[in-house]
């Protein structure tokens, strides 16, 4: 009797388990059924919306994206019109105001705000939903459902969807496009410089040759990309437009070369007063300063100020010709050790500091074609899949440097001595004291 009272207590416990389990899926599953105006199985390809302001829309999604087709044909704001679309395929309403309606006017419904009308695909009838007035006590609105006899309220945070104005319906972004496909960025004006991207890197190619600022040239396209419009000035600019705003003769002409595409994207930009706008075809949009300001940089900031390009924990190894001394290092495990002038282990805090000021070496200005530099030290610091040759010298009494192979030198506001030990020997590790 003993044994079967705790199989008995289990059984009853998975029992009690099982059905406190179902019975929530089925209140889940009523909660869910309850107050529900609307329930579509596809998705919404069309949307229309006529309202009383006159102020009539219409989109359709195309490939995926979102375009107004009333009243102008144009790209729409995605983000809005998914927004309507997923609230609406499954709509609830908060709740529910009258069953049988005997004045609609007292609603707002009899001349309603707006009339929300959306296609699901593979039906040719539309639902309809009509939005009225505010209820007086709450932001949300009246709203009836065509073929549905009932009024009930709709949550502000959908109907307000439906009332913006038209120009919050529109893609606001001046530009889409994959940053990584772009591979050429051309600037002329009142700043001129070329960039073009090699492989990973990017580099200056007018004014001067020089490897870029990969993060700087970057954040060209990101800052491009994330621009939004301020205001819709023209959509079909006409010549007087253009030379009201300024933009026949632009202070800046950006110009974007992608892959794939055949002609770059071409953006003029002018400052008119306190105000910047911008030409894109032949449609002219205000625009954030910000803008302007990222591209209407100096050449010279746009180049790489940094000596070298990797960190010093993946230097492997590395070796020096500083006249006659040649000096050359391992990292073995996790100490490193001279193999030349000299066999020992070196002070690991001497030789990690000298790599991590190499790795932070900053140009404060820049020497193009030098002519007649004979560097001083010449270091091969070998990576995990490569070597790379920094050649070091002074001008002018200041440290300057160079990747082997680049035409011009970075100037640092150090000296040779800052960086290199007067005598390698320095580095070699202090035996312990025997006690």
């Amino acid at each position: 009797m003993r044994t079967r009272t705790p199989i008995i207590l289990l059984i009853i416990l998975l029992l009690l388990i099982g059905g406190i389990y179902f019975l929530s899926k089925y209140q889940e599953k009523k909660k869910a059924g309850e107050n529900l105006l609307v329930k579509l199985e596809h998705e919404v390809h069309r949307v229309e919306l006529i309202r009383k302001d006159g102020a009539d829309l219409v989109f359709k999604k195309e490939a995926g994206r979102w375009m107004m087709e009333k009243p102008k044909k144009v790209p729409a704001d995605g983000y809005v019109l998914g927004r309507i679309a997923d609230e609406v395929k499954e709509l609830h309403y908060r709740r529910l105001v009258d069953e049988a309606p005997q004045d609609l006017k007292k609603y707002g419904l009899k001349d309603p705000k707006a009339i929300l009308k959306v296609w699901e695909r593979g039906n040719p009838s539309p639902v309809v939903i009509k939005v009225g007035d505010k209820n007086p006590l709450n932001f949300n609105r009246y709203a009836q459902l065509e073929g549905d006899n009932r009024v009930v309220l709709l949550s502000s945070l959908f109907t307000d969807l439906l009332l913006k104005a038209p120009s919050q319906y529109r893609d606001k972004k001046i530009a889409r496009f994959d940053e990584s496909r772009v591979d050429r960025i051309e600037v002329s004006g009142k700043s001129s410089y070329v960039l073009v991207k090699k492989g990973e890197d990017w580099w200056l190619e007018r004014p001067v040759k020089s490897m870029a600022d990969n993060y700087k040239c970057e954040d060209l396209l990101y800052t491009l990309t994330g621009t939004d419009a301020k205001f819709f000035v023209k959509d079909e600019a006409e010549e007087k437009d253009i030379k009201e705003y300024g933009l026949d003769k632009p202070e800046l002409v950006i110009k974007i070369h992608i892959q794939g595409k055949k002609e770059p994207l071409v953006l003029k930009m002018s400052k008119k007063g306190d105000k910047y706008y911008l030409l894109k075809g032949n449609s002219i949009v205000e625009v954030d300063s910000s803008l302007y300001d990222t591209f209407a940089k100096e050449p010279k900031d746009l180049r790489e100020k940094k000596l070298v390009k990797f960190y010093s924990f993946d230097v492997k190894g590395f070796s020096w010709k500083r006249g006659k001394e040649i000096f050359e290092a391992r990292k073995k495990a996790k100490e490193w050790e001279s193999l030349k002038p000299f066999k020992g282990v070196l002070d690991s805090e001497k030789v990690d500091g000298f790599l991590r000021t190499i790795e932070d070496l900053q140009a404060e200005d820049f020497v193009d074609s030098p002519s007649g530099f004979k560097p001083q030290v010449v270091v091969n610091f070998k990576l995990d899949k490569k070597t790379v040759t920094v050649e070091f010298g002074e001008m002018d009494g200041k440290l300057v440097g160079r990747m082997k192979g680049l035409g011009y030198l970075l100037k640092f506001d150090k000296k040779l001595s800052d960086v290199f030990p007067e005598d390698v020997k320095s580095w070699k590790k202090k035996k312990k004291e025997e006690k």
